[in-house]
């Protein structure tokens, strides 16, 4: 979906919500629950989309989205803290075991729901006026590379790691992650690619490390996300729907982690010092 998209149906959702606040039954009592959460995950969808196209520090949490975009000068103080407000207000709706009656969910639509409007509004601006996808940062050598990761039917191509950062040494390695596309990708298709890599450099090909985010486990891709400059796509315009994709499903992955660990039986000793910090 794209961010537009998104923004409506953030919108729309509340608008729904609203309609059937307050609650009159059990059924209500659902329904406005699911718009309510709709609604904020849409915008924060949106916000998570618009970090990873503009190629921001990507946040483990939704609640640093808001952070990432102020420390960018995208968006104000009181935008920033909204931001932090709905994420926080959607762990709650999110969270199955919490039960929420429907006073609970009668006040987050008068005090929540604007906040969700202010800031699609602000959103909707920032789409207007940024350039969502830049153009990625060649690497030496980009068009010779670029016919190697043709030939095996390479999707995708990062550079990441000192090379990436500009800090590396006349010996550092070159850390490329690529993406084949593919369900049985092994080490020897890794290996292969490295070697023709290597040829085209004209470096050993011990100084060429290629690991395949198509089994990348989440905490790499997320450093990928974040760190790795593109070196490659095909087709054009994959980059920017793969990356919302990933960075969307990692942190509903961080989400569900929270969650697990939060529902978890803690030891009695833990019980008394959760006991002791609520009094």
């Amino acid at each position: 979906m794209e961010i537009r998209a998104l923004i409506v149906d953030a919108l729309n959702s509340a608008e729904r919500a609203r309609s059937i606040s307050p609650p009159k039954s059990v059924i209500e009592i659902s329904a406005l629950r699911w718009e309510l959460y709709a609604s904020l995950q849409n915008l924060l969808d949106a916000l998570a989309m618009i970090v990873s196209d503009l190629r921001l520090r990507r946040p483990s949490s939704y609640a640093d989205l808001g952070v990432v975009l102020y420390d960018a000068g995208l968006i104000d103080e009181e935008t920033r803290e909204n931001i932090k407000l709905i994420a926080v207000t959607r762990n709650i709706l999110a969270h199955a075991y919490r039960r929420l009656g429907s006073e609970d969910l009668d006040r987050i639509v008068k005090d929540i729901l604007s906040k969700v409007e202010d800031v699609a509004k602000n959103v909707e601006k920032l789409v207007s006026e940024k350039n969502i996808d830049p153009e990625p940062i060649p690497l030496t050598n980009i068009e010779r590379i670029a016919k190697v990761f043709e030939k095996n039917n390479v999707i995708l191509a990062y550079l990441y790691g000192s090379r990436a950062r500009g800090t590396e040494r006349e010996d550092s390695d070159y850390d490329i992650a690529v993406l084949f596309g593919k369900a049985d990708v092994s080490v020897v298709d890794e290996i292969r690619l490295a070697m023709e890599i290597a040829r085209e450099l004209g470096v050993s090909s011990d100084k060429i490390d290629i690991v395949a985010l198509d089994k990348a486990d989440p905490l790499l891709k997320m450093r990928i996300l974040r760190e790795g400059v593109p070196i490659y796509e095909r087709p054009q315009g994959f980059r920017t729907r793969w990356e919302r994709e990933e960075y969307l499903e990692i942190l509903r992955q961080m989400d569900l982690y929270e969650i697990y660990i939060g529902s978890r039986p803690r030891s009695t000793e833990q019980r008394k010092n959760r006991e002791l910090e609520d009094h």
